[in-house]
């Protein structure tokens, strides 16, 4: 008897082993069953809490570690994704807005021109049609500039130009803006001529699109001016505020940012927005500044190289 004594133990240690290592095992499996139950209440209930267990062995740890993480993520995608639907909630608003807006008038005008039996008075509700047929135009030309813009494979072939001498052509454009509005734009240019990189009919739409939301939007003197720095030239856009206008400087180049909520002013309010996506286009940069009175935009081209280099 007293031989088989430590086959005894041994035997009875066996099964103690046995026992606590099929304990473990079922633990084990309720802990992986309950991550399974916490994945399937989390997915259900759009929950933000994250998996948390019991046992702590390297492998448990790891799986909890890569769910949760794959948790984070994904939360991450849907705040993207609920964002982007608001967005396009606003977008989708804003475009009905402003093309309702002027083709209820469209269609009011042109009724007021059919039952007109004066002459002048038809013509002159035709005008107003024909407005805002333009203002349509511009919109939908817009948008599609912008949807363009956002293309990554759409770019532009840059090349070398004068930016002075075409920012002064631009500016000649609007003179009968400016003399409506009553002031004219500050010059501060120098006289040589100044060349970038980038793409002529680009850099045309930018100032316009610049100087028209002065038009809209600004009052008062309209300073333009030009600093060359070492490798990009500054075309600087200054003008006072009015009255009891606020802009979002963090917003300016939103799209569909728009100044006037009540919306007095057609505007798409994608015209600053074009603007920053265009010098993007042209590995250039878009500013802009706020004080209590003044509102600035600026926008920065690359210099050519051989005049970079001879500058140096």
């Amino acid at each position: 008897m007293k031989g088989s004594d430590p086959i005894l133990i041994i035997l009875v240690l066996l099964i103690l082993l046995v026992i606590v290592q099929t304990v473990y095992i079922l633990h084990y499996k309720s802990q992986v069953r309950n991550i399974g139950n916490q994945l399937s209440f989390i997915m259900e209930h759009h929950s933000f809490k994250f998996i948390t267990t019991q046992l702590k062995p390297r492998e448990i740890s790891s799986l909890v570690r890569e769910c949760n993480a794959l948790l984070d993520r994904q939360r991450a995608v849907d705040q993207r994704f609920s964002r982007k639907n608001e967005e396009m909630n606003a977008t989708i608003t804003s475009l009905s807005h402003d093309i309702r807006t002027p083709l209820t008038a469209l269609g009011g005008y042109l009724q007021l021109a059919q039952r007109s039996q004066d002459q002048q008075d038809k013509d002159q509700y035709i005008s107003q049609a024909r407005s805002r047929i333009e203002q349509i135009i511009k919109l939908v030309d817009e948008l599609f500039l912008y949807t363009k813009l956002q293309n990554p494979e759409y770019v532009f072939e840059l090349e070398s130009f004068d930016i002075v001498g075409l920012l002064k052509r631009n500016l000649f454009t609007f003179i009968d803006d400016f003399s409506r509005s009553g002031s004219e734009p500050e010059l501060k240019l120098p006289e040589l001529a100044v060349s970038v990189m980038g793409d002529i009919s680009a850099a045309e739409r930018i100032f316009a699109n610049i100087i028209s939301n002065y038009l809209k939007h600004g009052e008062g003197p309209f300073t333009v001016a030009c600093e060359e720095k070492e490798d990009t030239v500054c075309i600087r856009f200054t003008n006072q505020l009015k009255e009891g206008s606020r802009v979002n400087v963090e917003q300016i180049f939103t799209r569909f940012y728009k100044e006037d909520p009540s919306r007095t002013v057609h505007s798409s309010g994608l015209g600053l927005s074009i603007v920053k996506a265009l010098m993007g286009k042209m590995d250039g940069h878009t500013e802009a500044a706020c004080t209590e009175h003044t509102f600035s935009i600026s926008v920065n081209f690359k210099k050519t190289v051989k005049e970079h280099a001879h500058g140096r």
